[in-house]
């Protein structure tokens, strides 16, 4: 299980690592139960389908890099990390 320690260490870790490393290191972090909401909430986040989140970001790892979006979405990962941490302890 993930504390929040963890997740700062994760955080802190990830400045040597290149963006796509990255996700693909948050995204083994998301529970595979949790994994179906955590596609919802991205597709709702970057306004696409589900099925292309699901697909083209997280089986091939294609993220455009154009606009921020992958750092973009480093954040949103970590602050769902986050949030699934808090509401495991509760």
């Amino acid at each position: 299980m993930l504390t929040d320690k963890n997740i700062q260490n994760i955080k802190n870790n990830m400045s040597g690592i290149n963006e796509i490393d990255s996700i693909k290191q948050l995204f083994s972090q998301i529970n595979k139960s949790d994994r179906e909401d955590f596609f919802e909430k991205v597709a709702e986040e970057f306004d696409m389908v589900k099925s292309s989140v699901r697909s083209g970001w997280f089986s091939r790892f294609e993220i455009p890099m154009k606009y921020n979006v992958r750092k973009h979405l480093i954040a949103y990962m970590q602050d769902y990390i986050s949030c699934s941490v808090k509401k495991s302890k509760d």
